[in-house]
């Protein structure tokens, strides 16, 4: 049984001050035997001031028993206090000796090495991990000692649910000497704030090397630009950032900007508006922003776009669209009033354009029904014998190879009704400007009532010479 020292103080007392009595008592005996002289009193009074001499240790002694004690629950209570901190807090501690026992860990700490380790206390790294591991830390240890003052390094450490990256601030520890007996940690696991620094970094590296212009802005000034902005409009981004953007917006335009401005505030998105800005160079720029707004913050962002160069081109083709339609209006009425049929084909044999004489002719209104070469609807026949014309020998098919045929002249004998129309059919390429066959135009001449007039003359110059007695050279020559 292990006995206090609060009562070995006080059985010594009671010992040593029943062997003092029980001495002064025999000595008090001896004096009366023997009769009483002064030394005799002297050491009787040496026996009473031993016996207060240890009442006296003895208190002292209990008093510093008592102090002691409390020191120790006051101790005791400040290293709970201590340990009940530091268990609280997000951040894993450890204090090791320089030989790496560890002699303080908080239970954030403890939880690196789950449930395999109950108590780190008096263990070393290489106790409880792998030896390259251990060494690592024992290494970073080191550096601590060599430096004599606090650093900071990036640790991974394996975890149940991943390896996690902790910022360890590792400090020496000194005793009253001055040396170190310590060393202190405390690791903050920066994983999340990490990740979210990568893709800062992402971000910012795509805010910055992005061709179309990127803007974060207050409804007055610009907070933040890219360079491709910079570039657009020819000031530096400090010139920017450091004056209302309304410095740069054409005059004409910022009473509209503004009312854009104010719809962005209220909620509602922009998407394609456009306006125009005054470069460095003094030339004029439209702008076409797609933005939106942070109702919290009151921030503004937009993605930029420099459509100048596309607004010019669609202004060049809306005039090149009106002299076109202006073109094909003077194009139709000339068609509309000449007298022979005109077709118009591609290089695909696609009729794209006839005039109203040659839909009276093929009976179709629909021009894109027509045939360039007429044998969905006619028989191409030669006037002289009545055979089949050769189809390679059409107009439209000479003008897809580059030539240009005149006069053709043919009978077109109608699939349904059989009747009979002679036309003189001519034919050409339109060649564009990189000197290719676009097109091939083919018109048609019906003269089958001027051949029926000249028929109809022969005819009757014919009577009238036998009428009057002329003899033709056909009957001169029977003779």
């Amino acid at each position: 049984m292990k006995i206090s020292l609060e009562r070995k103080n006080l059985y010594g007392y009671i010992i040593n001050s029943i062997m003092v009595i029980v001495l002064g008592i025999i000595y008090w005996k001896q004096m009366n035997d023997t009769g009483s002289s002064l030394w005799n009193w002297i050491s009787l009074a040496l026996i009473i001031v031993i016996l207060g001499m240890l009442t006296t240790v003895f208190f002292i002694l209990k008093a510093q028993l008592k102090a002691k004690k409390q020191s120790e629950a006051a101790l005791l209570k400040n290293q709970k206090l201590l340990q009940s901190i530091i268990n609280n807090t997000t951040n894993a501690i450890s204090v090791k000796k320089i030989n790496g026992e560890y002699i303080l860990v908080n239970e954030k700490y403890q939880s690196f090495f789950g449930g395999s380790e109950k108590n780190l206390i008096g263990k070393t790294n290489h106790d409880i991990l792998p030896k390259e591991i251990a060494d690592r830390y024992l290494e970073a240890d080191l550096e601590v000692i060599k430096a004599g003052e606090e650093i900071q390094i990036e640790e991974v450490v394996e975890q149940s649910d991943g390896p996690h990256t902790y910022l360890s601030v590792k400090f020496p520890l000194l005793d009253a000497s001055n040396r170190v007996y310590a060393i202190g940690n405390i690791s903050t696991d920066i994983t999340e704030r990490k990740v979210i620094t990568e893709s800062q970094k992402a971000a910012d590296t795509f805010f910055n090397i992005s061709i179309d212009s990127l803007v974060i802005a207050s409804n007055e000034r610009f907070i933040k630009v890219n360079p491709s902005l910079s570039n657009l409009l020819g000031y530096t981004t400090e010139e920017l950032i450091s004056n209302p953007f309304a410095n740069y917006i054409l005059p004409d335009d910022l009473e509209m900007t503004q009312e854009a401005i104010k719809k962005l505030e209220s909620g509602a998105n922009l998407v394609s508006f456009n306006n125009r800005w005054i470069c460095k160079d003094e030339s004029i720029k439209w702008l076409s922003w797609n933005a939106t707004s942070d109702l919290n913050t009151g921030r503004l962002y937009a993605v930029v776009r420099d459509i100048t160069e596309d607004l010019l081109l669609q202004e060049e083709n809306e005039k090149r669209m009106n002299e076109l339609y202006e073109n094909q209006q003077k194009l139709n009425m000339i068609l509309e009033n000449i007298s022979d049929g005109v077709l118009v084909a591609n290089t695909d044999k696609q009729v794209i354009l006839a005039n109203e004489v040659a839909n009276e002719l093929f009976g179709i209104e629909d021009d894109s029904k027509i045939s360039i070469d007429f044998s969905d609807h006619f028989k191409v026949l030669n006037p002289h014998g009545g055979r089949t014309f050769p189809a390679q020998n059409l107009p439209a098919e000479q003008a897809l190879v580059g030539k240009i045929t005149n006069d053709i002249d043919v009978l077109l004998m109608n699939k349904e009704t059989n009747n009979i129309r002679r036309v003189l059919l001519s034919g050409r390429p339109i060649i564009d400007n990189e000197n290719n066959i676009a097109a091939v135009v083919v018109t048609i001449k019906d003269i089958s009532r001027y051949k029926m007039l000249e028929e109809e003359l022969e005819r009757k110059d014919q009577e009238s010479r036998r009428r009057i007695g002329f003899k033709s050279t056909d009957s001169k020559k029977k003779k």
